[in-house]
């Protein structure tokens, strides 16, 4: 016996609890004597009311599992039922019309006391459906939640004596029921969730790209390497992805799968393993015995693991390296001035820097007054007069601290304020003069303090060395421009603010050669930093090399920032590394803006068959193709099994006559449909334009000197506008070359010497092509004798071609580049429809590198990421799939080990029925369950003359029943 999915199913109890509130008596007028008869009465008719209601929630619920309403009816019962959740519904309403009919057998007799039992009667209507089901509630209980409990509201229980009516009770009946339906169906609706869950979360989507990615990587790879393979990712490798995929579902939700799907699959694996001769080559009858008759043969037991996903690997870890490289260069020529503003000199200065202010504080000691204010009663002031003076005396040194800051000098003051107060007085013809003098003492202490111009990231430096004496200058000439410390003191002793800043620049502390062979080490350092990234997002433009390089660099940045100490010479250090690092900053933004704005390009092709966050989901599922382990399952009741069964076992794409699988209906059905779409697939007839078009020399954007280069060397001579192209081409080299002659003279390199090292014997677009990837650069920086050196010639002249290549001047018009574009796509278009025409792959092969010459090699099938003259990065290519489909019939078992008959789930679209009042009522449609995802395939593979893709003329490729 399997007992995969078996546990302990220990019952909880079946209790019957009826309680709650009387809501209605009938006054007793008869003697006392009748209490003892009634209750016991009640009491009989509360026990057999128990088993009744056990015996009809049970019995509802059992016909609800094999006829479950997934979709209700437009009927009065139908529309009773709530659209959220009408499997629990209709079981409310079962449970309530089976009890209702079974308490009218409920009779228990006391003596002269009848008690039956009853629910109020349900009109057929939808509001009286309603009121029904309100009257019953569910819940799950037990361990795992696999029996159900049940409350029923309003059962009476109705005493007479002798015909005549003695007591009436209301209760709620709350039981237990040991029947697993609600978990039945909660587990079917979570795997047919799960069925048609997409790759964003747990269930069909991951799985199906999990499988997908081995096959069409293995496939993949052995097309680039010369394989006569023209499909990469057939229908029937789909098929069998999402089939094994689904047995995974199945044994992750019940803990079982349909062994007959588990043997199809293995069957279909083994198939497709072994030859790959049914894959879209037709024989569907053969195919079909194979997975659905042919799977026998595996014998009674499913193999232990599945073939699908591990009978091909893919290559290890499919990666794209990205280095800083030239970028390092760069940030070093910005740094050291070739580029524009000396940053290293003014770093160097800033470090040598000092400024300096006066400060000071102020204690008051005390104050004094003499004279008087009136001269007495009945005098009246006419006017008032105040007279200040100063007076100082240093008596010391000493002054105010600040942290960061030092005293370069300072000086102590007594400080006496006095204020002089002259009032007029008059009274009749009288008048008088007094007189009031106050003075105020204050102690004042001022200082010059100097520091070290603060640097952002550099420790602060000291000014007892190397800037003694710059402090020193700045000091005093902040004390000049205060006035002197007696001045800054007595204008302290006002209250007035002193604002007296200067600064004074020392000699450097350390030479400049001695700073850039420092960032020279920290140039080839950057320079070797790298960043690994999948090639499958790299191709889906989900991930840019820059960014993960950038976050390379950012984890590097601190070994390649030494620590230093308040020392010129190493705070010097220190600040021109900072703004190297700074600068390379920038030049890896610039770099990841240009790969962003690439990435959005490919997105917005791919973005036209699955969102982005499918996407990322397909890329993180084959990232972790992991499944999931079985959940367990277990019952209060004691020893509770599932199985599953479903039919067809196995989702074909070819049509299966319904009663081949024994589902209901007739005809035939496709129980699966599927379909792919091949983003850049060879160029077939109206491909060729997209393929085309992503050629860099062929493309339709603004020219560069590069693109038109490309374009003039593709071109064969005669062809419509050559002519022209090649004078604008001509005419923009001889721009370029002029620049760096200029930048060479400036370095100071005899003029006729910089145009020989610049010149090349070649033709006008193979001069171009050299000039603007840096051979015609290399080779004049090695004929060139120094000073300045090589590496310094070489530096100076690639950051003059980089910004000279912008310049209008070198960039050929669009139009005449445009113009003879279209007259190479033109030709070449014509010549591989042609051929295409013909139906001949090997002549299509030989007609694609006869268009591109040996320069670039065949134009692979695919998309060339990233592409640069005579060398793609990688070769990237995106299958969109698409699944859907469903089972005729899904059946899921229950081996009830508590002695009851076996529990039956069942979805085959059928309708479901409930009597009342002797007839059926339809309630709904138990609808199938359907499985459906989409998802997406990445393949990259190195630059190649074959690359990767569908290149059989169909890019999108349907199943019949599509």
């Amino acid at each position: 016996m399997n007992d995969r999915a078996r546990v302990p199913f220990a019952l909880v109890g079946v209790l019957l609890v009826l309680t709650s509130t009387t809501l209605a008596t009938t006054t007793v007028l008869q003697p006392s004597t009748d209490a003892p008869a009634i209750e016991d009465a009640m009491d009989g008719a509360r026990a057999e009311a128990a088993t009744e209601l056990r015996g009809a929630a049970d019995s509802a619920a059992t016909n609800a599992a094999i006829d479950p309403v997934i979709d209700p009816a437009d009927t009065a019962a139908g529309r009773a039922l709530s659209g959220s959740q009408p499997f629990r519904d209709a079981l409310r309403l079962r449970i309530y019309l089976r009890a209702a009919e079974r308490l009218e057998n409920v009779e228990a007799t006391r003596g002269p006391v009848t008690v039956t039992a009853s629910l109020p009667p349900v009109e057929a209507t939808t509001e009286g459906y309603r009121r029904a089901i309100e009257r019953v509630a569910l819940e799950r209980v037990g361990e795992d939640e696999a029996a159900v409990a049940v409350r029923i509201e309003n059962v009476s229980f109705s005493a007479t004596r002798d015909g005549r009516g003695v007591t009436t009770t209301d209760r709620s009946a709350r039981f237990v029921v040991a029947n697993p339906v609600l978990l039945l169906h909660d587990r079917t609706e979570r795997f047919e969730t799960r069925a048609n869950a997409p790759v964003t979360r747990r269930g069909l989507g991951r799985r199906v790209t999990a499988r997908l990615y081995p096959i069409a990587w293995a496939r993949g790879y052995a097309q680039y390497g010369g394989a006569p393979i023209s499909t990469v990712l057939g229908l029937r490798h789909v098929e069998l992805a999402t089939n094994d995929a689904l047995i995974a579902e199945q044994r992750a939700t019940f803990g079982e799968a349909d062994p007959d799907g588990h043997r199809g699959v293995a069957a279909a694996g083994r198939r497709v393993a072994t030859t790959d001769a049914l894959v879209g080559v037709g024989g569907k009858e053969k195919w079909i015995d194979t997975v659905l008759v042919g799977a026998d043969a595996l014998g009674p037991d499913p193999p232990p693991e599945q073939p699908v996903g591990t009978w091909r690997d893919e290559p290890d870890d499919p990666e794209v390296t990205a280095e800083i490289d030239t970028s390092a260069d760069n940030a070093f020529a910005d740094t050291i001035g070739v580029t524009g503003a000396d940053r290293l000199e003014e770093c160097i200065e800033r470090v040598h820097t000092v400024e300096a202010r006066i400060e000071t504080t102020t204690r008051f000691r005390g104050r004094s007054s003499r004279g008087d204010r009136s001269p007495g009663y009945g005098w009246t002031l006419e006017s008032r007069r105040t007279d200040d003076s100063i007076d100082s005396d240093r008596v010391g040194r000493g002054g105010p601290n600040a942290p960061g800051w030092g005293t370069v000098d300072s000086g102590r003051y007594d400080v006496t304020v006095t204020e002089t107060t002259t009032r007029d007085w008059a009274k009749g013809n009288e008048t008088t003069e007094t007189e009031t003098v106050t003075k105020r003492t204050y102690r004042v202490g001022v200082a010059a303090q100097a520091r070290a111009v603060p640097i952002e990231r550099v420790p602060d430096g000291r000014i007892d060395g190397h800037l003694s004496r710059a402090a020193d200058r700045a000091g005093a000439r902040a004390i000049r421009d205060a006035g002197g410390f007696e001045d800054a003191a007595e204008a302290a002793a006002r209250g007035d603010s002193i604002r007296s800043t200067a600064t004074a620049t020392a000699t450097p502390s350390i030479d400049r050669s001695a700073v850039e062979a420092d960032l020279e080490t920290a140039r080839d350092r950057a320079g070797d930093i790298s960043a690994t990234v999948p090639a499958p997002s790299v191709g889906a433009g989900r991930v840019t090399p820059s960014e993960r390089l950038r976050s390379s660099f950012d984890d590097a940045r601190a070994d390649l920032l030494p620590e230093s100490d308040r020392s010129a010479p190493e705070r010097t250090l220190r600040a021109a590394r900072l703004a190297y690092l700074d600068s390379l900053d920038s030049e890896l933004d610039r770099r990841v803006t240009a790969d962003d704005s690439t990435a959005d390009g490919v997105g917005e092709s791919l973005g036209e068959y699955l969102g982005t966050d499918r996407l990322d989901g397909a890329l993180a599922a084959h990232r972790a193709a992991s499944r999931p382990d079985a959940e367990p399952i277990a019952d209060p009741a004691g020893n509770l099994s599932l199985s599953v069964e479903t039919a067809p076992s196995y989702l074909t794409t070819s049509a299966v006559t319904r009663d081949r699988i024994d589902a209901r209906g007739g005809g035939s059905v496709y129980p699966l449909s599927a379909r792919t779409v091949n983003v850049f697939s060879s160029p077939h007839t109206q491909v060729v334009a997209g393929i085309l078009d992503r050629i860099p020399f062929l493309n339709t954007g603004r020219v560069s000197l590069s693109t038109a280069a490309g374009t003039l060397d593709a071109m064969e001579p005669g062809m419509e506008n050559r002519d022209e192209l090649e004078t604008e081409v001509a005419d923009a080299t001889d721009h370029v070359r002029g620049a760096l002659v200029a930048d060479l003279v400036d370095a100071g390199v005899a003029e006729h010497d910089a145009e020989a090292a610049l010149s090349v014997d070649a033709s006008t677009a193979e001069e171009a092509r050299m000039l603007t990837d840096g051979t015609t650069i290399e080779r004049a920086a090695r004929s060139i004798d120094g000073p300045p050196s090589e590496d310094r010639i070489e530096l100076r002249l690639e950051t003059t071609l980089d910004s000279t290549l912008k310049e209008d001047a070198a960039r050929p018009p669009e139009p005449t580049t445009t113009a003879a574009q279209r007259v190479a796509k033109r030709e070449y278009r014509d010549q591989l429809e042609s051929t295409l025409a013909d139906g001949i792959e090997s002549a299509s092969e030989r007609k694609r590198v006869e268009v591109l010459g040996k320069r670039l090699g065949a134009v692979p099938a695919g998309l060339p990421i990233a592409p640069v003259p005579g060398y793609w990065f990688v070769t990237a290519n995106v299958w969109y799939v698409t699944v859907s489909g469903q089972y005729e019939r899904f059946a899921v078992r229950t081996n009830r080990g508590d002695g009851a008959a076996t529990t039956t789930y069942l979805r085959d679209g059928g309708t479901a029925r409930v009597v009342h009042d002797g007839d059926p009522r339809r309630l709904g449609v138990a609808d199938r369950v359907s499985v459906g995802t989409r998802t997406a395939v990445v393949v990259v593979v190195p630059p190649g003359p074959r690359g990767v893709g569908d290149t059989d003329g169909e890019p999108i490729k349907s199943s019949p029943g599509w």
